[in-house]
């Protein structure tokens, strides 16, 4: 008899290539991940697995049986989700991740909200970045994902993964009060920024990437001096005088005194804040009580400029 946890073992390592990659997936040790694909080999009485350098590769059974693993393991879930929207209430905990200017506005207000409407649904969060979170989601470490796009760039979506996007979030000039007065206000103000430290995220992410197109268009690099996904670090040194940034307005709610915001456009740009869940959930009602608390609070917080959106987007399985 296939045993379900050990067919998932096998559907991730297609995925992701490594023992640690799938362990970390899983929240397994490395070795127990190796016993239980040994095991999987003795269960079907078929090589699985071959060694390729340092990685492992599925053979040509173990790739038809990860195929096979990928059907059974969405099946299982839609059996349990169907058992489970039987009942009169939706009960059970979902796991959403998400980043963290989500984490502080749109996920309290929907577990407010949650356990006002649903006190038999629990929910537990994981703050993370928005490619590991969504990497996550076909493996079943996670339920749900909260994410976020800049614009020009997408979310990338997995095979069975739905996007529903939730509001679309301006993006705001953030700077010290000195800098403001020397701004022309009424021109392009980004242009006008050659010469200023910049706070932004990390190199090679959205934010990072968005922010550097926009002042290569104008003819500079930004000169990054505060490094950090932490949108609360960013705002402090703004406050400071010490940095300018480029910040979203759900971020804004909490930042310090002195910051002046000043639009960046008409219409402005917007980050795109997605909820992303398998497509094989789709009737469970833990789940959907989850999601529908995440729309209601999109509506709640969302700024003056901030708009929601609902056009839910499904990738195939293949």
């Amino acid at each position: 008899m296939l045993n379900a946890d050990r067919l998932r073992i096998l559907a991730e390592l297609s995925r992701r290539g490594t023992l640690r990659a799938v362990a970390e997936s899983l929240s397994y040790s490395t070795s127990a991940v190796s016993q239980q694909l040994h095991q999987l080999e003795k269960d079907v009485g078929v090589p699985l697995v071959a060694r390729a350098g340092r990685r492992l590769v599925l053979t040509d059974q173990g790739t038809v049986l990860a195929a096979h693993a990928r059907t059974i393991l969405a099946d299982m879930e839609r059996a349990e989700a169907d058992v489970l929207a039987a009942g009169t209430e939706p009960r059970g905990t979902v796991t959403v991740a998400g980043f963290q200017s989500a984490a502080v506005t749109l996920v309290p207000a929907a577990l407010s909200d949650l356990h006002t409407r649903h006190p038999g649904v629990d929910v537990v969060f994981r703050l993370g970045e928005t490619d590991e979170a969504l990497a996550a989601l076909p493996g079943a470490g996670v339920d749900v994902v909260l994410a976020e796009s800049y614009p020009g760039a997408v979310v990338p979506p997995a095979p069975g993964v739905v996007l529903v996007p939730l509001l679309r979030d301006p993006l705001r000039l953030a700077v010290g009060a000195e800098r403001a007065a020397s701004l022309d206000q009424e021109g392009d103000v980004l242009a006008q920024l050659a010469d200023a430290a910049w706070a932004a995220d990390p190199e090679h992410t959205p934010p990072r990437a968005w922010l550097g197109e926009q002042c290569r268009r104008r003819g500079y690099e930004p000169r990054v001096t505060c490094v950090s996904e932490d949108l609360a670090v960013q705002a402090a040194f703004v406050a400071g005088g010490h940095a300018v940034a480029v910040l979203p307005e759900l971020a804004l709610d909490s930042a310090p005194e002195g910051i002046v915001t000043l639009p960046l456009g008409d219409p402005p740009p917007c980050r795109t804040v997605t909820a992303a869940w398998r497509e094989s959930a789709r009737n469970h009602r833990a789940a959907q009580a989850v999601l529908e608390a995440l729309r209601r609070a999109a509506d709640a917080v969302a700024g003056p400029g901030a708009a929601p959106v609902r056009t839910p987007r499904t990738v195939p399985e293949r």
